[in-house]
């Protein structure tokens, strides 16, 4: 199975004070290189990371370093489903995977164990998400037979959310010990929580 990743970059960062959180730093690593090694490590050879001002110069700019794709999100001010939206137009448009990880780059401390759990079940007509004591998190990888959907849900109530609930998406869950999977960095006592 072919694996593609879809990482969310557009945000602002304002409850980190306006800070790129692609270009935090963790364990040595920008939050985006920790994520795109990852990726490396489980095969994930298409990669696409959605920016958006004030922060797209300077993620386009590392991202390249690394050879990864970047496209800009038009309408940041509609949320992270714009992202996801612009994500998977992109996905659908250019990757030949057959799944996809969607991944806010705020999430960089997943375990490679706990990639390989959501892979093995993962299929083009699923979403398999992670989910530590009772909680799901991310990244989750999609099916290719999911992605027109998240490419059109800008305008859905709940966004990306809304189609994980819809019952034509086939969602699973997959426990894993890996509590990073519910720790995404918004604001510095996050950070410094991760960096713990």
């Amino acid at each position: 199975m072919t694996v593609g990743c879809v990482i969310l970059a557009a945000g602002m960062g304002q409850r980190m004070g306006v800070q790129n959180k692609a270009l935090l730093s963790w364990k040595g690593e920008t939050f985006l290189e920790c994520i795109a090694r990852s990726c490396r490590e489980i095969g994930a050879r298409e990669c696409v990371v959605v920016v958006a001002p004030p922060h797209a110069e300077r993620t386009e700019t590392l991202a390249s370093t690394m050879g990864l794709a970047c496209v800009r999100n038009p309408r940041p001010e509609m949320g992270m489903a714009s992202s996801v939206a612009v994500g998977f137009d992109h996905a659908m448009r250019n990757f030949a995977s057959e799944v996809c990880l969607l991944w806010p780059v705020d999430a960089p401390g997943v375990e490679l164990s706990t990639l390989m759990a959501l892979s093995a079940p993962a299929n083009a007509g699923n979403i398999v998400t992670p989910r530590f004591a009772g909680r799901g998190g991310h990244p989750s990888i999609v099916g290719r037979d999911v992605w027109s959907e998240l490419a059109d849900c800008t305008d859905e109530a709940e966004g990306a959310r809304s189609v994980f609930r819809r019952p034509s998406s086939r969602r699973a869950f997959v426990d894993v010990h890996d509590a990073a999977v519910g720790h995404d960095v918004d604001t510095p006592s996050d950070l410094e929580k991760l960096s713990c």
